[in-house]
């Protein structure tokens, strides 16, 4: 039976993609890189933290910037990004009843690659706040996803505070980073969201939504995955 839930905020419960590619690119202009939002649209951003997706972004324009320049560019994306956030953000479809569910039934935790402020921000403008055990920000740790520190150190804590099997837990992830990051830390994940007709390696299971789920159906279907 799942006993714990650890849920990117990011594509799983809050539709944040729209804007945090509008972010990137007026932080990316900015400096002076002009890119095409088709093809910020066409980017697998989901999971990364604003320096890695400022980085690649660069790379892809064979751009070079030293870490200070790339830190400043974040942390404008991110001011960006908080100002369309407070504008209007939609929470994810199944969201709210995924969590009301799990709410006598499982543990919850947040693993994001968005800072703590924004985070906090974005869970109060979604009315989601309250709602999780342990949140793991980007702030707490020193590699952000595909690297399985954040899921690790989010398992650690709900483990210290009550004993957690790690076969109970599951990651809910919006893509193959989030994925790749979960498996890492030997925790099993299911990705939420439409990914066509590609199959997530990582990915125990995909769901296009929350909508329907509950944690006990989330269990059946990986049992019913695991067994075929």
């Amino acid at each position: 039976m799942v006993g714990a839930m650890l849920l990117e905020v990011e594509g799983v419960l809050a539709n944040t993609a729209p804007l945090r590619r509008a972010a990137l690119h007026r932080a990316l202009a900015d400096d002076g890189v002009a890119r095409d939002p088709a093809d910020l649209a066409s980017d697998d951003h989901t999971g990364h933290a604003t320096r890695e997706i400022v980085r690649r972004a660069l790379l892809d324009h064979d751009l070079a910037r030293d870490e200070g320049a790339i830190t400043l560019i974040a942390h404008r994306a991110d001011r960006y990004f908080d100002s369309l956030m407070h504008a209007g953000v939609s929470r994810a479809p199944g969201a709210r009843e995924m969590l009301a569910a799990s709410a006598t039934r499982c543990r919850l935790a947040l693993v994001t690659g968005l800072g703590r402020a924004t985070v906090d921000s974005l869970l109060a403008l979604a009315e989601l706040e309250g709602a999780f055990e342990v949140i793991v920000a980007a702030e707490n740790v020193a590699a952000a996803k595909p690297a399985p520190d954040a899921h690790r150190k989010a398992f650690e804590r709900l483990r210290r505070r009550r004993t957690l099997d790690l076969l109970a837990a599951v990651a809910l992830e919006p893509g193959a980073v989030g994925a790749r990051a979960a498996h890492a830390a030997g925790i099993r994940c299911v990705v939420v969201g439409t990914a066509g007709d590609r199959r997530i390696a990582d990915a125990d299971a995909m769901i296009p939504s929350l909508a329907g789920y509950t944690p006990a159906s989330l269990d059946a279907l990986l049992s019913l995955r695991a067994a075929g």
